[in-house]
């Protein structure tokens, strides 16, 4: 990330358009990635988990990979956005220019919906690795699983409405229908994974 901590919170809290929502929403899923790492890591250290060592490592290396990705997607979400302004402001002079332009902004929308889906799709795959981590990873550290898929729902549902809301500019209708279908889905998915985390989080805490 370009931006950080204190700086992308106050860059978020201007009258800049970006970054926005979809950038909020991949951050969420690469803290919930980086917790998930942690757990893996404490997990993969005590001894009294000596047999899940492989599994935990495995966790824990494709938890760093999506949260680099996914702290890759908070500046791109922002870089879509720029797209879609940067087409919007094509010439359009005579017939020629105007189809180009129309094309331009076609794709510049279609980007800034592709990079949003694949934060929710991230984020989605979070959860799941937390719902392994709550179930065999450090009994110690199973609060932070929990807050891993917490944090990891939110980055799919605010993912999935940035996807949703971009629809609009696009023209080519089974495409939309086609992301509409993946939305449900993968919300669907998430919301129905993170209740089982949860109630398996407070099931250990309790």
């Amino acid at each position: 990330m370009n931006l950080v901590g204190k700086e992308f919170v106050e860059e978020l809290s201007t009258n800049s358009p970006a970054p926005g929502g979809g950038s909020v929403s991949a951050l969420a899923g690469a803290l919930g990635a980086a917790l998930s790492s942690m757990v893996a890591a404490l997990s993969h250290e005590k001894k009294e988990l000596l047999d899940l060592k492989p599994e935990m490592d495995e966790i824990g290396i494709e938890a760093q990979n999506i949260k680099d990705r996914l702290s890759f997607l908070v500046d791109e979400d922002t870089n879509a956005f720029n797209k879609v302004m940067d087409a919007n402001r094509l010439s359009a002079t005579n017939d020629e220019e105007q189809i180009a332009k129309n094309q331009a902004i076609e794709i510049a929308n279609k980007y800034a919906i592709e990079i949003p889906l694949e934060t929710a799709k991230k984020c989605f795959r979070v959860i799941e690795l937390a719902d392994k981590l709550v179930e065999k990873g450090n009994p110690n550290s199973v609060s932070d699983a929990g807050v891993a898929a917490e944090v990891a729902l939110a980055g799919v549902s605010g993912a999935c409405m940035n996807v949703l809301i971009n629809l609009s500019s696009v023209e080519d209708n089974s495409y939309c229908d086609d992301m509409r279908n993946k939305v449900e889905d993968i919300m669907e998915k998430a919301e129905s994974l993170q209740k089982v985390v949860f109630e398996k989080t407070m099931n250990i805490i309790n």
